[in-house]
């Protein structure tokens, strides 16, 4: 066998931006270690490093020394210092696939502000690999990536062919030690030589006679000022020649053809297909995907609610709001970090987490705000415009108001809710205290509602108001008659009864047909229901698609149309926990609860529209772990009420489920089982991160490190034997036996609560995956946790059954907004809110609408190459076999890469094949753009 007679050093830092201590605390160790650096590389000019292969390292140090830009891009320039091409080293996992698209965007962005980015997907600790990172790379024209974990164990060489679904393929470098295998060469003082040589032998099988890479660095690590020195005087004792690189270097020695562009150099290559979650050689840490449950809420919400308003912009909108979506989508990117999103920090860190995306969520909802407003500026107030963000037609469902609805004829598309207070305010004033009423008066506005009407009697004073104008409101005449009666009271003590009285409202739920990414006018008295209506009786829900009947104990037996029963489903089971962030650690398995103390049912709404039923259970949890003996949970207990809400809508095949408790107790996981239908399953298919993927019951294991504990991410849907799980938020699921049922589940956690970032002894892990940092807002005492999601029964597979649209509609609701035309706006509640708007004339036909399974995933106004703002519409096929777009859609369009690129031109969007799981972006030509943003 050859042997390798170079070994490549690549100094590094590991630069985890937040962890164990909050953000700006590393930062200023960052500051000072890149203060370091700068001075090293200049005098130092064959010393190469890698900045952890994400931009926002050198964002963090330039926003502190901006005075030290020059010497960066000087650095960068000189070849010596190398950034991106991530904006942030994200968890794959934790995060849908246009946020993934968005970090390369940004990322290559912040780093060409500098000069040329590296061009390796660098993904030294991320806890596993999605399958379609390897599509994704190559969308932005990366054709190499470098890795650690989730390899699976049969690979036996230092480099890989990765293959994402659609077959989209890089050359991957196994950091197959880690990514600070070189620190033990350096460890003892002039035995460099020596080490190199033993490390040599040792991993001679591994790269044949490849050069060898030797990373140097670890977690904060600050690159050694006397590096260069070192390496000379090894290489001048003769033996392994050492060098000095960077990873992208490494690759380029390594694999010249493959860097020169020919695409048959990895034909030697063993294949690796699909998501990298083996845990052979290095820990996953999967008890990051059910740690701080909110915090993955509030990333999806963050998600879904900038995907909302860039799709309503691009079709509806006429301002530039491209830098408010930059801003918005770095703050969410830069919390999808692999000790960020997972919830794996202190508890400082995941504060700053929820913070940074909630900015996002705000930014996301003023845009919508605005484009929702001038929408319903060309609807008259008894009317209602309503928004559809998907590309698939759909039947909306929005909750409205209506104004006095016993005078209203109604269509049979309207079911009446709870009636609203009409009474908004009433309280004594004195004569002194009146001209506070001024105070309160904004326009006509007032406590939120408008003024119609007011009057004087002979002890007070009675507004009448309104969501919607009817007549003129005159400020003055109302403010020249308070100063009168004011002025006729010399002592200012007569006291007033001030009434704010609305008129009679209720709530209502109105079904509506609306088109992808289309609107509709909602008129209340022409609304019309479907044919298939929703029953309610006692304790059961039906449609035509769909019956659900709550037994006994709480549980749920779902009957679909196809024969499929699921039966004793939306049971829960709490476990004790002694683990920690990172592992879900057992405890004696007789101590988990199964059965409620109590159960209560009502029915909130009879149909026909929407039915709902609420279930409260109430349970008896142990309230820790035994204080002596951690592998039992004490005997004292607590209250646990969760709160499940069934909810069948018309004509949908699928039963929508909330479930809302405050968790009580601590050390425990929380979970709640969707039967599948069948027994002894092979396995499961997750939808995330643009694609489906397939997964067996049993982890990859190794001889050492953590138990393969088969707990699993999911972001859309899971599928299992005879059941989708519809997912609204990044989770957890496991597919169990479940002895009662007799048949496997689906197993769905809620809440898992810890008390310590990572515990030195844990069951299942052998070693430690941080420090002991306590982490008491991980166990979530006194937190409100709330779940949403969907069980779609169906005998025929995911594919047929429609979960990817399915999920698509579940996950972006409809937007809705009373007509303002002729009178003030109210949107989100408030009258007035964001001023005048501009009327809108209203499309006749959907923007975007896509006819069969392909999902539209992003539709935004963007900046093209010349600085001009572009409609790009990206879409996702996450079946397995072709499918035919199907897209009606305006204009000419071009098909273009991740990057923007062009790739073929004047493609019929109705007619072009999507192939199997892949991720296809199209860009409208300039001239067909609609109005410039900008």
């Amino acid at each position: 066998m050859d042997a390798p007679d170079e070994l490549v050093i690549v100094p590094h830092t590991h630069w985890d931006r937040e962890w164990y201590e909050p953000h700006d605390v590393f930062r200023l160790r960052l500051v000072h270690m890149v203060d370091r650096l700068l001075g090293t590389l200049e005098q130092n000019p064959g010393y190469r490093f890698t900045l952890d292969g994400q931009a926002a390292a050198i964002d963090d140090y330039l926003e502190i020394r901006p005075e030290q830009r020059e010497r960066v891009v000087a650095a960068i320039e000189r070849g010596q210092l190398a950034i991106g091409p991530f904006l942030i080293l994200l968890d794959e996992f934790l995060c849908d696939g246009e946020t993934i698209v968005r970090n390369l965007e940004l990322g290559l962005r912040s780093s060409r502000r500098l000069g040329p980015e590296m061009r390796v997907g660098y993904l030294p600790d991320m806890f596993g690999h999605a399958a379609q990172m390897p599509q994704l790379l190559r969308g932005f024209g990366l054709r190499d990536a470098a890795l650690w974990r989730g390899v699976p164990g049969r690979i036996d060489r230092h480099a890989f062919a990765w293959t994402a679904p659609d077959g989209s393929t890089v050359r991957t470098e196994y950091l197959l030690d880690g990514y600070g295998n070189a620190l033990d060469l350096f460890a003892l003082p002039g035995q460099l030589g020596p080490l190199v040589d033993d490390y040599a032998r040792s991993v001679a099988s591994w790269y044949g006679s490849d050069p060898i890479l030797g990373m140097l660095g670890t977690d904060h690590s600050a690159p050694p000022a006397d590096l260069m020195p070192l390496v000379e005087a090894a290489n001048a004792g003769g033996g392994i020649g050492l060098t000095v690189d960077t990873i992208e270097g490494y690759v380029r020695t390594a694999a010249p053809e493959w860097a020169a562009g020919d695409d048959e150099a990895l034909a030697d290559l063993p294949v690796v297909a699909g998501e990298l979650r083996s845990h052979t050689r290095g820990n996953l840490l999967p008890g990051v995907f059910s740690i701080r449950t909110n915090l993955k809420q509030a990333m999806t919400d963050a998600e879904r609610r900038l995907s909302t308003a860039e799709r309503l912009d691009a079709a509806f909108g006429v301002d530039d709001h491209r830098a408010f979506f930059d801003t918005a989508w770095y703050r969410l990117v830069e919390s999808t970090a692999h000790d960020s999103v997972t919830g794996c920090g202190v508890d400082a860190t995941a504060i700053e987490v929820e913070g940074r995306l909630a900015t996002a969520g705000h930014v996301a909802r003023g845009v919508i705000l605005r484009t929702m407003e001038r929408l319903a500026a060309s609807v008259a107030p008894d009317r209602h415009v309503v928004a559809n963000p998907t590309g698939f037609a759909r039947r909306a469902h929005v909750e409205i108001r209506l104004h006095d609805p016993e005078r209203l004829e109604l269509g049979d598309g309207v079911q009446l809710l709870e009636a609203l207070p009409e009474v908004l305010g009433d309280e004594q004033l004195a004569t002194a205290e009146l001209p506070k009423l001024l105070n309160r008066i904004h326009g006509r506005e007032l406590f939120g509602q408008l003024i119609n009407a007011w009057r004087f009697t002979d002890d007070g004073l009675r507004f009448e108001v309104a969501e919607a104008p009817v007549g003129d409101f005159d400020l003055a005449a109302f403010t020249e008659e308070l100063e009168q009666r004011i002025a006729s009271d010399a002592s200012g003590e007569r006291l007033w009864r001030v009434e704010i009285i609305a008129d009679p409202r209720r709530t209502a739920v109105v079904g509506i047909d609306v088109g992808g990414i289309g609107i509709a006018s909602l008129d209340p008295a022409t609304a019309r229901a479907t044919d298939d209506p929703v029953t309610v009786s006692g304790r059961s829900l039906s449609n035509r698609a769909l019956t659900a009947t709550v037994d006994e104990r709480g549980a749920v037996r779902i009957e679909a149309a196809d024969g499929t029963v699921l039966a004793d489903a939306l049971r829960l089971v709490d476990e004790g926990d002694r683990g920690d962030s990172y592992n879900y650690g057992p405890v004696d398995p007789s101590s988990a609860v199964t059965d409620p103390t109590s159960v209560e049912v009502t029915v909130l709404e009879s149909g026909p529209i929407r039915g709902r039923i609420l279930v409260r259970r109430r349970y008896a949890v142990p309230a820790a772990l035994d204080p002596v003996d951690r592998d039992r949970r004490a005997a004292a207990s607590v209250d646990l009420t969760v709160d499940t809400v069934l909810e069948l809508r018309e004509g949908e095949p699928m039963l929508r489920v909330r479930m809302d408790f405050v968790n009580p107790a601590a050390d425990h996981r929380l979970r709640v089982l969707v039967p599948t239908g069948v027994s002894e399953l092979p396995g499961s298919s997750a939808a995330g991160q643009y694609a489906v993927t397939e997964r067996g019951r049993i982890g990859e294991g190794g001889p050492v490190g953590e138990f393969p504990l088969p707990t699993y991410p999911v972001a859309r849907f899971v599928h299992a034997g005879r059941a989708s799980l519809i997912v609204t938020k990044h989770s957890e699921y496991e597919i169990v036996d479940d002895p009662r049922s007799g048949v496997d589940a689906i197993a769905l956690t809620l809440v898992r609560a810890v008390g310590m970032m990572s515990v030195n002894v844990h069951p299942l892990r052998d070693e430690p995956a941080g420090a002991e940092f306590a982490v008491p807002g991980a166990q979530y005492l006194g937190t409100a946790v709330t779940t949403e999601f969907a069980v779609l029964p169906s005998a025929s597979g995911w594919a047929v059954s429609g979960a990817a649209r399915w999920a698509e509609l579940v996950r972006v609701e409809p937007e809705v907004a009373r007509g303002t035309r002729g009178g003030p706006t109210v949107v989100g509640g408030v009258a007035g809110a964001g001023g005048a708007a501009e009327a809108a004339e209203l499309p006749t036909a959907p923007v975007v609408e896509v006819a069969g399974d392909v999902v539209l995933e992003s539709l935004r106004t963007t900046t093209d190459a010349a600085g001009r703002a572009v409609v790009e519409a990206r879409f996702v096929n996450y079946r397995a076999d072709a499918q035919v777009l199907g897209a009606a859609a305006s204009g000419r369009w071009d098909r273009t890469d991740l990057a923007g690129d062009v790739v073929e031109r004047d493609v019929d969007l109705a007619t072009t094949v999507i192939g199997a799981s892949r991720i296809e972006t199209f860009r409208q030509r300039v001239a067909d753009t609609p109005p410039d943003h900008g």
